[in-house]
């Protein structure tokens, strides 16, 4: 069976491994859809192990009260109610995006990153490091953090939209749906024969 979005609830430290397990099923079996996690339980664990496994989202909502947990969930999935529209466009041969009637032009570094995290959604550092052409030993994690934040910063200036996401300690990824590539499955299938 497949879903369009599956919401996995964790309430205790032990069914975290467990629900590890659950995030990479249900993402093997269902690679569009977008999956939530929800942590119920007062925790310290990264969100990244979650990510990693193929979250899309991840808060920690940590109520005791059944309804003010249910109301804080619901606002959440108001913000993230839009997924999979695919607002904006990455058009690689222009170098620019497009979205909301309004064209941004892009550098060819920051097409080539968007190209990435289009295709792999979740990078790290050093994985970003050599999209960018850097040396993935002696690159200045700085430098690459103000590059990312620039383009973050721009396109969120541009289309009001925070679409890459800083994964405190690993790397960046992408807000499923937001974006697309305009020629991703022509260029994959390769040349028209006659």
């Amino acid at each position: 069976m497949h879903y369009r979005a599956i919401i996995l609830e964790i309430d205790t430290p032990s069914a975290s491994n467990l629900s590890l397990d659950i995030i990479r099923k249900a993402r093997t079996e269902n690679p569009d859809c977008t999956i939530f996690v929800v942590v119920t339980f007062a925790s310290t664990l990264s969100k990244t192990k979650y990510y990693l496994a193929g979250a899309d989202y991840c808060i920690k909502v940590i109520e005791t009260s059944p309804e003010k947990k249910l109301h804080l969930f619901d606002a959440f999935l108001s913000e993230s109610a839009r997924f999979n529209q695919c607002d904006l466009i990455l058009d690689q041969d222009r170098m620019c995006l497009y979205g909301d009637g309004k064209k941004l032009e892009i550098s060819f570094v920051e097409m080539k990153v968007l190209e990435a995290l289009i295709q792999n959604r979740l990078l790290s550092h050093n994985e970003i490091a050599s999209v960018m052409g850097l040396n993935t030993k002696y690159y200045d994690s700085r430098a690459l953090e103000k590059s990312i934040s620039r383009l973050r910063s721009k396109i969120k200036a541009h289309y009001g939209e925070n679409i890459i996401q800083n994964i405190r300690g690993y790397g960046y990824k992408l807000s499923r749906g937001l974006i697309c590539a305009s020629h991703f499955h022509s260029a994959q299938e390769g040349p028209n024969r006659e």
